[in-house]
């Protein structure tokens, strides 16, 4: 009987052992369950839970976008170029460039040949942006064109001092030709010859003598003397005996003037003359109050001939 009652004593102690470990399991699932209903609500609480990360901070060295093979189709970072974003073709080429340069002079984007797109030997061919003094004379901001051998075609921009406004367009053979407001307060055209002189320009220069400006045309030499000039007047302009007008100029090639033919705004006088190098009227005839006059004079401006 004392077994009997021992056994039984001892089964009954193992039931309340199983019993407290089954109370215990069944505390832990529903701390279990609790805790993932709640990771659960967290997550789905947080913004990127329904959608695309929201990453606010990345730092790398080199970032680079690839496409499903792991080729890489645009990369940002540190290259020979500088701080830039660079674009690659399908060969792995690149093609295109966003940033600045490795000493901080230039900023802006780049186009490249030797790739799928244009072919060549890795020159740049289009640049837009903008450039400090450190660059040199061409600091500023702008863009440009530019062939195979790495030569200028076209270019457009301003000047860091912004005095100079252009557009010009650039032959291999040296010639050139643009049109803009320039540094003398000329704001017109030109073309240059292969020696990159002004041969022909055309447009408003500021005169200082009558504080304004003259509607000018001018071909030169290839030293850069004018030869032929015609320009226009503002009206407002006379001269000491209260006359105005336009002409047209032929120059010798110290700048001195040979011969011109004018005519007074007012209709009152119209003519030519032809000048010595001392700069005297050697012949005239103009036409003067509905009179035509025909006039010549010797070296020291005496008057030998006249008509009527």
């Amino acid at each position: 009987m004392d077994q009997a009652i021992q056994t039984l004593g001892e089964r009954l102690e193992r039931l309340e052992r199983e019993n407290s470990r089954i109370k215990r399991s069944a505390r832990l699932i529903k701390i279990a369950m609790a805790s993932t209903v709640a990771l659960c609500v967290a997550t789905y609480s947080v913004p990127w839970a329904t959608g695309a990360p929201t990453l606010r901070v990345l730092s790398a060295q080199q970032i680079n976008l690839v496409n499903a093979g792991g080729r890489v189709l645009a990369s940002l970072g540190l290259t020979s170029d500088g701080n830039v974003l660079t674009f690659y073709d399908s060969s792995g080429k690149k093609t295109l460039t966003f940033g600045n340069n490795t000493n901080e002079t230039l900023a802006g984007a780049v186009a490249w040949d030797n790739n799928n797109v244009i072919p060549g030997t890795g020159r740049i061919r289009v640049t837009w942006g903008e450039s400090n003094p450190n660059v040199g004379p061409v600091s500023g901001f702008g863009g440009g064109v530019f062939d195979g051998a790495g030569r200028a075609r076209t270019a457009f921009g301003t000047s860091y001092d912004l005095t100079n406004n252009s557009i010009a367009a650039f032959d291999p053979n040296g010639t050139s030709a643009g049109i803009g407001i320039f540094p003398s307060q000329f704001v017109g055209y030109y073309a240059s010859d292969t020696n990159g002189v002004t041969r022909q320009f055309g447009g408003l220069a500021f005169d200082s003598a009558i504080s304004d400006y003259l509607n000018e045309i001018a071909l030169e030499d290839s030293t850069g003397v004018t030869r032929v000039s015609a320009a226009q007047v503002p009206p407002t302009f006379s001269d000491a005996q209260h006359r105005a007008g336009n002409a047209f100029v032929i120059w010798d090639p110290n700048g001195l003037q040979q011969a011109s033919m004018s005519a007074f705004t007012d209709g009152s006088l119209a003519g030519f003359n032809v000048v010595d190098t001392n700069n005297l009227d050697r012949f005239s005839a103009y036409l003067f109050q509905n009179s035509m006059n025909v006039v010549t004079r010797n070296a020291n401006g005496v008057v030998t001939g006249h008509l009527p």
